[in-house]
Protein backbone atom coordinates (compact mmCIF):
# COMPACT_ATOMS: atom_id res chain seq x y z
CA UNK A 1 0.00 0.00 0.00
CA UNK A 2 1.46 3.37 -1.01
CA UNK A 3 1.33 6.36 1.28
CA UNK A 4 -0.34 9.31 -0.42
CA UNK A 5 0.70 12.85 0.53
CA UNK A 6 -2.12 14.88 1.99
CA UNK A 7 -1.93 18.61 2.55
CA UNK A 8 -3.90 20.24 5.30
CA UNK A 9 -5.75 23.44 4.52
CA UNK A 10 -3.50 25.18 7.04
CA UNK A 11 -0.21 23.92 8.50
CA UNK A 12 0.09 22.64 12.05
CA UNK A 13 1.72 25.14 14.35
CA UNK A 14 3.14 22.61 16.79
CA UNK A 15 4.92 19.80 15.00
CA UNK A 16 5.06 16.31 16.54
CA UNK A 17 7.52 15.01 13.96
CA UNK A 18 5.04 13.17 11.73
CA UNK A 19 3.16 16.27 10.63
CA UNK A 20 4.38 18.37 7.69
CA UNK A 21 6.14 21.61 8.55
CA UNK A 22 5.68 25.07 7.10
CA UNK A 23 7.85 24.48 4.04
CA UNK A 24 6.02 21.25 3.25
CA UNK A 25 2.67 22.99 3.61
CA UNK A 26 3.80 25.81 1.31
CA UNK A 27 5.14 23.50 -1.42
CA UNK A 28 3.05 20.30 -1.32
CA UNK A 29 0.15 20.29 -3.78
CA UNK A 30 -3.37 19.93 -2.48
CA UNK A 31 -6.12 18.46 -4.62
CA UNK A 32 -8.49 21.01 -6.16
CA UNK A 33 -6.15 23.96 -5.54
CA UNK A 34 -5.28 26.12 -8.52
CA UNK A 35 -1.86 27.03 -7.15
CA UNK A 36 0.46 26.32 -4.25
CA UNK A 37 0.42 28.50 -1.14
CA UNK A 38 4.05 29.38 -1.98
CA UNK A 39 2.91 30.64 -5.38
CA UNK A 40 0.27 32.85 -3.76
CA UNK A 41 2.87 34.25 -1.38
CA UNK A 42 5.23 34.91 -4.28
CA UNK A 43 2.60 36.80 -6.29
CA UNK A 44 1.31 38.87 -3.38
CA UNK A 45 4.81 39.50 -1.98
CA UNK A 46 6.27 40.67 -5.29
CA UNK A 47 3.25 42.87 -5.94
CA UNK A 48 3.52 44.46 -2.52
CA UNK A 49 7.27 44.89 -2.79
CA UNK A 50 7.21 46.44 -6.26
CA UNK A 51 4.14 48.67 -6.23
CA UNK A 52 3.23 49.64 -2.68
CA UNK A 53 5.65 52.61 -2.65
CA UNK A 54 5.56 53.60 -6.32
CA UNK A 55 4.49 57.12 -5.39
CA UNK A 56 7.99 57.81 -4.04
CA UNK A 57 9.39 57.74 -7.59
CA UNK A 58 6.45 59.74 -8.99
CA UNK A 59 5.68 56.81 -11.27
CA UNK A 60 8.93 57.07 -13.21
CA UNK A 61 9.97 53.51 -12.35
CA UNK A 62 6.66 51.90 -13.40
CA UNK A 63 8.00 50.50 -16.71
CA UNK A 64 10.97 48.88 -14.96
CA UNK A 65 9.00 47.51 -12.01
CA UNK A 66 6.22 46.23 -14.28
CA UNK A 67 8.68 44.36 -16.49
CA UNK A 68 10.59 43.00 -13.50
CA UNK A 69 7.32 41.96 -11.83
CA UNK A 70 6.14 40.18 -14.98
CA UNK A 71 9.40 38.24 -15.35
CA UNK A 72 9.87 37.40 -11.66
CA UNK A 73 6.22 36.48 -11.07
CA UNK A 74 6.00 34.38 -14.22
CA UNK A 75 9.27 32.52 -13.75
CA UNK A 76 8.76 31.98 -10.03
CA UNK A 77 5.25 30.63 -10.53
CA UNK A 78 6.43 28.34 -13.34
CA UNK A 79 9.21 26.92 -11.16
CA UNK A 80 6.99 26.40 -8.10
CA UNK A 81 4.22 24.79 -10.12
CA UNK A 82 6.49 22.42 -12.11
CA UNK A 83 8.83 21.43 -9.29
CA UNK A 84 6.50 21.20 -6.33
CA UNK A 85 2.95 20.96 -7.67
CA UNK A 86 4.00 18.66 -10.53
CA UNK A 87 1.93 20.63 -13.04
CA UNK A 88 2.53 19.88 -16.70
CA UNK A 89 4.70 22.41 -18.52
CA UNK A 90 1.77 23.90 -20.50
CA UNK A 91 -0.35 24.30 -17.35
CA UNK A 92 2.56 25.81 -15.41
CA UNK A 93 3.30 28.13 -18.36
CA UNK A 94 -0.30 29.41 -18.37
CA UNK A 95 -0.23 29.93 -14.60
CA UNK A 96 3.13 31.68 -14.94
CA UNK A 97 1.79 34.03 -17.62
CA UNK A 98 -1.26 34.79 -15.51
CA UNK A 99 0.90 35.43 -12.43
CA UNK A 100 3.30 37.58 -14.48
CA UNK A 101 0.44 39.70 -15.77
CA UNK A 102 -1.04 40.10 -12.30
CA UNK A 103 2.28 41.08 -10.74
CA UNK A 104 3.19 43.35 -13.67
CA UNK A 105 0.01 45.44 -13.44
CA UNK A 106 1.15 48.70 -11.79
CA UNK A 107 -1.27 48.79 -8.88
CA UNK A 108 -1.37 46.81 -5.64
CA UNK A 109 -3.48 43.64 -5.68
CA UNK A 110 -4.02 43.56 -1.93
CA UNK A 111 -7.53 44.63 -1.04
CA UNK A 112 -8.92 43.91 -4.50
CA UNK A 113 -11.05 41.05 -5.76
CA UNK A 114 -8.03 39.73 -7.67
CA UNK A 115 -5.95 39.65 -4.49
CA UNK A 116 -8.76 37.86 -2.70
CA UNK A 117 -8.99 35.30 -5.50
CA UNK A 118 -5.24 34.67 -5.27
CA UNK A 119 -5.46 34.18 -1.52
CA UNK A 120 -8.44 31.85 -1.84
CA UNK A 121 -7.09 29.78 -4.73
CA UNK A 122 -3.76 29.20 -3.02
CA UNK A 123 -5.13 28.33 0.42
CA UNK A 124 -3.72 31.40 2.17
CA UNK A 125 -7.11 32.99 2.92
CA UNK A 126 -7.50 31.53 6.42
CA UNK A 127 -3.88 31.63 7.52
CA UNK A 128 -4.24 34.75 9.68
CA UNK A 129 -7.23 33.32 11.56
CA UNK A 130 -5.40 30.03 12.14
CA UNK A 131 -2.42 31.89 13.61
CA UNK A 132 -4.63 34.02 15.85
CA UNK A 133 -6.65 31.01 17.00
CA UNK A 134 -3.55 29.00 17.90
CA UNK A 135 -2.10 31.94 19.81
CA UNK A 136 -5.06 32.02 22.17
CA UNK A 137 -5.24 28.22 22.49
CA UNK A 138 -1.59 27.92 23.60
CA UNK A 139 -1.91 30.32 26.52
CA UNK A 140 -1.73 28.52 29.86
CA UNK A 141 -4.74 28.62 32.13
CA UNK A 142 -4.61 31.16 34.98
CA UNK A 143 -3.31 29.83 38.30
CA UNK A 144 -6.71 30.43 39.93
CA UNK A 145 -8.39 28.10 37.41
CA UNK A 146 -6.09 25.15 38.16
Amino acid sequence: MTKQAVQELLPPLLSTGDEPGWFDWLTDPMPKRFMLPATGLLIMGLDWLLFSEEAASFGLLIPFTSLFGFIAGGMGTYLFQTRHAQDSKPAATLKGLLAGLLVGIPFPLAGTMIGGAILASSGLAGLRWRLLKSRFERRPAPASAR
